[in-house]
């Protein structure tokens, strides 16, 4: 799912959400989002990429409490420039 909730309202998106989940555990869901708070909401696991790289995987919890990588840490916190 690319954006999946980009041009939805909170409404919308919380049932698009609310899928997500509902999916989980049966298929595997790959979301590409740059709304950090639904990526923390949603994901088991999160992978952050930038400029085409991989930065850092891991679940989702850690990734965004204890990054490894200071481009990880620099982006959760808005100080990696595009």
């Amino acid at each position: 799912m690319d954006e999946p909730t980009a041009a939805l309202d909170p409404l919308s998106t919380a049932r698009i959400e609310e899928l997500v989940g509902r999916l989980r555990g049966r298929y595997t869901v790959v979301l590409v989002t740059h709304n950090l708070q639904q990526a923390a909401r949603v994901s088991d696991y999160t992978a952050l990429l930038y400029r085409g790289q991989l930065v850092e995987t891991g679940p989702t919890p850690e990734l965004f409490t204890a990054p490894r990588e200071e481009r990880t840490e620099q982006y959760l916190t808005g100080r990696l420039e595009g």
